[in-house]
């Protein structure tokens, strides 16, 4: 898929920064290339996905996404480090109900928990 997918952190309602070197370690084994202007592309098993900001502690964001394992992935970075989901157009995906509190109130209208790679390619697939 083509579309874009950000991922944030959010603290007491307000974008917040996240540890991006936690985020680095996650994304390292799968990296066709060290990153170049914090952008690169990640390959797994069954696809690939780019990814923007690697390094960047305001947020990701993913696109190009192919193969349910880079899915996978990107709910893992999630949930690693504490980050929310928002896929253009879709609702906000966070990885434990506990976060929904942390979210600014206009994200909280729709937001649904995700437990895997697969929980997250449904909620997208739902649009």
């Amino acid at each position: 898929m083509s579309f874009d997918i950000f991922l944030q952190a959010f603290r007491d309602g307000q974008a917040s920064h996240h540890d991006p070197a936690a985020v680095r370690r996650m994304l390292t084994p799968f990296l066709s290339a060290p990153p170049s202007d914090s952008f690169a592309r990640v390959v797994t098993a069954d696809g690939e996905a780019d990814v923007h900001g690697i390094g960047d502690p305001s947020g990701l964001m993913f696109n190009h996404v192919e193969g349910e394992r880079a899915w996978q992935l990107i709910y893992e970075v999630a949930r690693e480090a504490g980050l929310v989901i928002m896929p253009v157009g879709c609702a906000t995906l966070i990885c434990s109900a506990a976060g929904k509190g942390d979210l600014p109130e206009e994200l909280r209208a729709d937001v649904r928990v995700v437990h895997s790679g697969a929980d997250l390619l449904r909620a997208i697939g739902e649009v």
